[in-house]
């Protein structure tokens, strides 16, 4: 009888000990309408818009031109602390097709990375 207690109480606690197991969860992105890709205006601007959530409160967005080592837009003050973030960026200086690389960071040090392709006209 003592081994059969015995037995439960381990398969219990092994159970709470699996299910307890903290699950990591990177932020998600996803871009207005799920397109990467918009047409700069003639301007060379364009304006790139979505929705961030995370089960982990943000810690900052950065946004870089690809083949740049140094970002144009850090937001780390209106992404900060959120878990659901609507965004909206403008990027200026197109005069290419051009990838934007999205960093998003969670304070877990989670982090996903997306490219968006801005074309011209």
């Amino acid at each position: 009888m003592k081994t059969k207690s015995f037995l439960i109480m381990a398969l219990f606690a092994l159970f709470f000990i699996v299910s307890c197991k903290k699950q990591s969860a990177h932020p998600q992105l996803t871009f207005s309408n799920n397109v990467a890709q918009g047409i700069a205006n003639s301007s060379g601007e364009y304006t790139i818009t979505g929705h961030i959530s995370s089960v982990v409160s943000l810690s900052k967005v950065v946004l870089t031109k690809e083949g740049q080592t140094t970002p144009f837009l850090v937001d780390d003050a209106t992404a900060k602390n959120k878990n659901e973030y609507d965004f909206s960026y403008l990027v200026t200086g197109i005069t290419a097709n051009t990838y934007i690389i999205i960093d998003i960071f969670d304070q877990g040090a989670g982090k996903i990375t997306q490219r968006f392709l801005i074309t011209i006209k």
